[in-house]
């Protein structure tokens, strides 16, 4: 009986001792550098009035208006500012700023800061800040519409008028 149970134990012991496995380790660190996105698009590069008569106003243009996307990974407030480069002119012909208005909306939680019929300016004004949780909006950003209005003075002289208007987004 002792020699069966020795027997046993050494089959045991065996057996413990095949399931002992040699083991080694080794490890590589994984980096990644992400980068900074503050980027500013819009959907449509060239606005026309088209033809307009002296004394007529045209307002609401574009139908379809202009999509202005900001987005951005900064971790900070930012800030969509408008302006235009000059008076729309025409050799040594001006359609004052007086003349040219802007309205619009936001999709954002942000502050929007236009009225129903604001005047361009030279001088880049806010139109919208950023609310918290906008520091980082991608994927998709954080879109801003804007419609504009024209009104061509009674004694305007006749040419082809042009203006840039200009969007920023600043931190």
């Amino acid at each position: 009986m002792i020699k069966k149970l020795l027997a046993g134990s050494a089959v045991v012991i065996f057996l413990t001792g095949a399931s002992w496995a040699l083991s080694a380790t080794q490890q590589t660190t994984f980096t990644v550098t992400v980068t900074s996105v503050f980027e500013l698009s819009i959907d449509q590069g060239v606005i026309d009035f088209g033809r307009m008569r002296p004394g007529e106003t045209k307002w609401n243009i574009p139908a379809s208006a202009v999509n202005v996307v900001a987005k951005t990974n900064s971790g900070k407030p930012w800030y969509l500012k408008l302006s235009n480069d000059s008076p729309f002119n025409s050799a040594n012909y001006i359609i004052p700023n007086s003349n040219f208005y802007w309205t619009g909306w936001t999709g954002g939680a942000g502050k929007w800061y236009g009225t129903a019929n604001d005047q361009m300016s030279t001088a880049p004004k806010i139109v919208y800040a950023s609310a918290a949780g906008e520091e980082n909006n991608l994927p998709n950003g954080t879109s801003n519409h804007f419609k504009f209005k024209l009104a061509v003075p009674e004694n305007q002289a006749p040419g082809y008028y042009m203006t840039t208007v200009k969007f920023t987004m600043t931190e």
